[in-house]
């Protein structure tokens, strides 16, 4: 049996639109703090200020690694278009090849 690859995070966050989404992602995977990106245009509700907010917002899944996670979290908050970015994160099992190779794209050191 092959060794269980090392464990992946899953970071979770919104941005306002798919050019800002994309702007993000790319500054990420640019500084080898994500493996890769998806994202996907979502509907939300939240209450914010007080008031029930609905807004259209782009949703990210960033994986990275445990020692990128640190740095990948800083560059979030830094470069994200909100005041207050939604930035939830989990561990994930992946698959051996797919760990391998995200494991390959990150630097923590970047």
């Amino acid at each position: 049996m092959a060794p269980r690859p090392e464990a992946l995070w899953l970071v979770l966050t919104t941005e306002a639109d798919v050019q800002k989404a994309s702007a993000l992602a790319e500054q990420l995977i640019s500084r080898e703090l994500a493996a890769c990106v998806s994202f996907q245009a979502i509907q939300s509700c939240y209450r914010w200020e007080g008031r029930v907010e609905h807004a259209n917002e782009v949703q990210l899944l960033i994986k990275t690694t445990a020692p990128g996670l640190n740095a990948l979290l800083g560059a979030i908050e830094a470069l994200h278009s909100y005041d207050t970015p939604e930035i939830l994160h989990w561990q994930a099992q992946p698959s051996h090849a797919y760990g391998a190779w995200a494991a390959a794209s990150i630097n923590p050191d970047a």
